[in-house]
């Protein structure tokens, strides 16, 4: 119970402090609230609907309270969560659910078709409607069982999880082929959040908003369920937007922002920004990929720290933080590791590479996930002797630093140079013009591989290829330099909020890259 049913016990110390504040409904939910929810719920799950401990229960919908009770009824029984991108083709929504080989799916009505065809294809054999029940003789929806205070708020046959048990599965997003279930055990997530209460200095005083999608790691493990272990608050959003959040922040004494830095720019670039009240705020929190210097410095003209860190689906997903006095000092910095992480940087011939040079990042401890649903294969290639392979290429500086020069995967080779993208996109985002760029490795017939760069600009500059060509060779190494620089104001956006390079691949080469 300790491991996977924190609501009892939260409805035991801090029953009347308010949990979750639904913004879409104007509703406010106390931790016993919470709890008399998730134990109806369970109790809908195990009778009649036959859930039991270890089978997946997936969940296909926007954010939503609904959601968060799904997530810690499942808790309670010992039922797996998997959480469905709403943002994949219905084609792929059916084959992760075949992968996982769920038992019962929830759904939102507007993906009622996608559910329809899951269990005519026989799929998953149950549906359970989240917002509006069927029209014939069926479940009752989640929103309607959840409204009935006559069905008992008592769980009675609680069952104790082992810490090695699996709490959720959450598929990556599969840009670099079909999508992989990572196991999260309840372990990862307690340590996670101790990694992150200690690192960030949480309190139960803590507020934040809750508009990652909950297909995400970052929706559920960055600030939520750590806060939830503490007894803070989350401001529940259907969607990230801009305006809503710089409206909101003194309203409800927020003290964490977190996002990818391209939130964190929209919320500058919002209207309302000079007039948001960020007297609450002690921190923003990033990760993802370098947020530019303008951003940091427009925060920090507010009084609010930047602090960027690194993480992954797989381990965490906090491993690293920079301290926020070194936001400016040490620009795309991840800072160091958080405390119960342990970390090596790894050559090719599997020696530890020292201090300036590029390494794999391996971690260990008990943040790491228990490996891939029903793929040894690709467990095996990440999970070495105790230590995950993340596939992120870093380097350390001799204060101890680290830094994300890229993925192996989307390193190049240019004249027999190594190019490391993300050390190229950090220059670029120094120079004032630049808002956001993104670095790719193209087919060149003189050098093997070459670089292209997508760079989007502030909206009140103006600026043209060859001057950030220019720039880029005064700042670095020839083979470094991207051969040509497209100035756009279209930067594809994939579902993590993270700038989608298959998508730039594919404009580059005029033709799919997968």
């Amino acid at each position: 119970m300790f491991f996977n049913d924190w609501l009892s016990r939260r409805s035991l110390y801090t029953p009347d402090r308010v949990a979750v504040v639904d913004d879409k409904y104007g509703r406010r939910y106390t931790f016993c609230e919470l709890n008399s929810r998730a134990s109806r719920l369970a109790n809908y799950l195990k009778a009649p609907l036959g859930v039991r401990p270890g089978d997946r229960v997936a969940c296909l919908s926007t954010n939503r309270v609904e959601y968060l009770d799904l997530y810690f009824a499942c808790g309670k029984m010992g039922a797996q969560l998997v959480p469905l991108n709403v943002r994949f083709p219905a084609g792929e929504i059916v084959e992760l659910l075949e992968d996982c080989r769920a038992r019962l799916l929830v759904y939102e009505s507007t993906f009622a078709e996608i559910a329809e065809a899951a269990r005519q294809g026989h799929v998953v054999s149950q549906l359970l409607p989240l917002d509006s029940a069927d029209q014939h003789d069926g479940p009752r929806s989640l929103v309607e069982l959840l409204a009935d205070h006559d069905a008992s708020d008592k769980f009675v046959d609680a069952y104790e999880a082992d810490e090695d048990d699996v709490a959720m599965i959450l598929y990556t997003s599969g840009t670099t082929g079909r999508a992989k279930g990572a196991m999260i055990t309840y372990r990862q997530i307690h340590w996670n959040a101790v990694n992150t209460t200690i690192g960030l200095q949480l309190t139960q005083n803590d507020v934040t908003f809750l508009n990652m999608p909950l297909y995400h790691v970052g929706g559920w493990h960055v600030l939520f369920t750590p806060l939830m272990q503490l007894g803070g608050r989350v401001i529940l959003q259907p969607r990230f937007d801009a305006e809503r959040c710089n409206e909101l922040i003194g309203v409800e004494g927020v003290t964490i922002l977190f996002g990818v830095p391209t939130m964190l720019r929209m919320m500058w670039e919002a209207p309302n920004f000079a007039a948001a009240d960020f007297f609450s705020v002690r921190c923003a929190i990033f990760g993802g990929e370098p947020c530019p210097l303008p951003v940091i410095e427009a925060y920090r003209q507010r009084g609010v720290a930047m602090r960027q860190g690194y993480g992954l689906t797989e381990a965490g997903p906090n491993c690293f933080s920079l301290p926020a006095e070194d936001a400016i000092r040490k620009p795309g910095s991840i800072g160091f590791p958080n405390f119960h992480v342990g970390v090596r940087l790894v050559r090719e011939d599997g020696s530890e590479a020292g201090a300036g040079e590029v390494g794999e990042l391996w971690m260990k401890g008990p943040h790491v996930f228990a490996g891939y649903w029903a793929n040894a294969t690709a467990t095996a290639e990440t999970l070495r002797h105790g230590w995950l392979a993340t596939g992120d290429l870093m380097t350390r500086d001799d204060e101890g630093y680290y830094f994300v020069v890229g993925r192996k995967k989307e390193m190049y080779v240019s004249g027999g140079e190594n190019v490391y993208p993300a050390q190229v996109e950090r220059i670029l985002h120094r120079h004032e013009a630049v808002a956001l760029a993104a670095v790719i490795g193209v087919p060149d017939p003189k050098w093997g591989e070459t670089g292209w760069a997508f760079v989007k600009l502030h909206a009140d500059r103006s600026l043209g290829e060859p001057e950030l060509i220019g720039w880029c060779k005064h700042h670095m190494a020839a083979f470094q330099c991207p051969t040509k620089i497209v100035i756009t104001d279209d930067l594809p956006v994939g579902p993590s909020g993270k700038i989608d390079k298959l998508l730039l691949a594919q404009r580059a080469t005029g033709h799919p890259s997968r």
